[in-house]
């Protein structure tokens, strides 16, 4: 009997729990609340304090990436599923930094210049239930239906000077829209965003226009009239007038407050 009633009660507490822990019930924008602080400590206009962070070793970080890893967004609504793996790439990138640091670029793991076996192509970010690489998390979640959306790339912060500055707060879904803006029109008209050449009629955007030159004419159908969407001033009337578009160099060393 008393083995009966002992089962009884494991049944019904079960019950009452709901679904486990890998289905990740809790509210997504609650478990964000762990990061937003450590965002808050060590993120500081853009530039962190990786040397800090890693002597701290914080218990909510550790918590956090644990979440990250158990968390499963599938049925979520498309916002919180978004600014999930926004939050989880940023997060792995600060991860993977850590785990090296001190580094002076990410570039410099791996082989040539990072190209061979190189920070973002190693497959040792778990996320919702399996090992990613960033560029998987990048490419073929973030940048393919149902989550594309152009505006992901200010979003997304590779730990490099010439990147979008990290948010010193996570992505949740109900921001998700005017912190997408923000990144957009504060980066593309800050110093890696742009740069005006007068003499030479020459507009020069960031590399990134480049490298993801068809994600934006989806949404826009140039680079320039996509550029036009965010820049202002000078660099918006140099798009008017038909200023050539060239491409900034892009600065790999690491955003590190302690440089």
């Amino acid at each position: 009997m008393r083995l009966r009633s002992a089962a009884a009660l494991s049944i019904l507490l079960l019950a009452l729990a709901g679904p486990s822990a890998g289905q990740s019930t809790v509210n997504p924008d609650s478990a964000y609340d762990d990061y937003a602080v450590l965002l808050t400590r060590y993120v500081h206009n853009g530039e962190v304090e990786y040397a800090q962070w890693k002597a701290d070793d914080p218990p909510s970080w550790r918590r956090f990436l644990a979440w990250l890893e158990s968390a499963d967004p599938t049925g979520w609504p498309l916002a919180a599923r978004r600014a999930f793996w926004i939050n989880a790439y940023n997060a792995r990138v600060v991860a993977g930094v850590l785990r090296r640091y001190p580094i002076d670029s990410v570039r410099d793991v791996g082989f040539l210049g990072g190209w061979v076996g190189g920070f973002f192509s190693r497959r040792e970010h778990p996320v919702a239930g399996a090992s990613r690489t960033l560029d998987e998390i990048e490419d073929e979640i973030l940048l393919s239906d149902p989550l594309w959306d152009s505006r992901i790339h200010w979003g997304l912060s590779c730990a490099s000077t010439s990147c979008p500055p990290l948010r010193p707060e996570p992505y949740r879904a109900a921001d998700l829209e005017r912190q997408l803006e923000f990144q957009a029109a504060t980066y593309l008209n800050g110093p890696a965003g742009h740069r005006l050449d007068p003499e030479g009629r020459t507009v020069y955007l960031s590399r990134i226009f480049d490298w993801y030159r068809t994600d934006f004419e989806r949404e826009a159908g140039s680079v320039r009239a996509y550029a036009m969407r965010y820049l202002a001033g000078a660099a918006l009337e140099a798009l008017r007038a038909g200023w050539k578009i060239e491409y900034l160099e892009y600065d790999w060393s690491l955003n590190d407050a302690g440089r």
